[in-house]
């Protein structure tokens, strides 16, 4: 299994990390304390979520978001992920315009409004996910659509100066849970020429590459062909239910495609939930895959079923998954 460990929780480890030079390798960072949460909604009008989603929405409630974000930082939580959601087509309370590839001058000033209160809170690190919706996902693709492609990739570059201005580590990843699955030939192509065109923009030091949702197994098989010789040095995997088995399982289909040392986040598991917690400490300790961090998503193994995606907002409790060392 050799000496890898995972996350400590109740110490804070604060590491600053320069860009490796032209043409080296990334280096993942030395691993960090505790994770968080998804933060997307500030708000549940019971299962209703569009209107209160967390950038779309900072200009209307920043006070809220603020008194939240210091809420979750008092409960031990030090990263956070936060989710873009975009379209071509007019704001619909969550997913923003990002017709001719920017988000509108509001849509700009909310994200670095809310990236400000994240550091003013005190998080360590952040992971903004890109969430392309609509017809801007290429999952709905039955042709690759070129234009919908060049309004996805511009719009990652002019998000990138912006987190980057945040003064926050942070890794960006380039589409939540749209690693390509089986039978997936137009998504496997967007993946390759989006990450050929990142890494020869920005290199790979800042990005997880494309999360992948761990319950698909064909996900994770398309790994080794998104990125070739040149994968991310961290990856980030989303996993619900049999955590144990599923990480497992992952984590061989990694290794099987030359892909052993990286470090995982797990960047989406359910909420506050102590079987998830001793699950993925388990099987970290048997695959010696290191786990970074966790950042948990605001639905609850066993809540309000018809809350069929968020059943909670803000997600400010973390004790499970603290006490077991995440």
């Amino acid at each position: 299994m050799g000496t890898r460990t995972l996350v400590v929780a109740g110490v804070t480890l604060l590491v600053t990390t320069l860009a490796p030079p032209a043409g080296a390798d990334p280096v993942a960072p030395p691993p960090a304390v505790s994770g968080g949460s998804n933060y997307d909604y500030y708000y549940l009008d019971g299962c209703y979520r569009q209107p209160y989603q967390v950038v779309d929405a900072f200009n209307k409630a920043p006070t809220i978001i603020a008194y939240q974000l210091a809420g979750m930082k008092h409960a031990g939580q030090n990263r956070l992920s936060i989710g873009v959601y975009h379209h071509h087509g007019p704001d619909d309370g969550t997913a923003m315009d990002s017709t001719d590839g920017r988000l509108t001058p509001q849509g700009q000033e909310n994200l670095a409004g809310l990236l400000a209160a994240v550091k003013q809170a005190g998080f360590a690190e952040i992971t903004v996910v890109l969430h392309p919706s609509d017809g801007n996902d290429p999952r709905t693709w039955s042709s690759w659509q070129e234009e919908l492609y060049q309004e996805n990739w511009q719009l990652i570059r002019s998000l990138h100066p912006i987190i980057a201005a945040a003064g926050l580590p942070f890794h960006l990843d380039l589409g939540g849970e749209l690693t390509a699955s089986t039978d997936q030939p137009l998504v496997l192509r967007y993946d390759q020429q989006l990450w050929q065109a990142y890494t020869a923009q920005f290199g790979r030091a800042d990005t997880v590459g494309f999360s992948i949702y761990g319950n698909d197994q064909g996900q994770v098989l398309n790994v080794g062909k998104m990125y070739g010789d040149k994968p991310p040095s961290i990856m980030d995997i989303h996993i619900y239910g049999d955590e144990s088995a599923l990480f497992a399982y992952n984590d061989q289909q990694l290794r099987q495609q030359g892909l052993s040392t990286q470090p995982v986040i797990i960047g989406e598991a359910y909420y506050d939930d102590k079987d998830a917690a001793a699950g993925f400490a388990e099987a970290a300790r048997r695959t010696g895959r290191q786990i970074y961090y966790l950042t948990q998503w605001p639905k609850t193994r066993a809540g309000n079923t018809e809350c069929s995606r968020v059943d909670v907002a803000p997600p400010t409790d973390y004790a499970e998954y603290a006490a077991a060392g995440f």
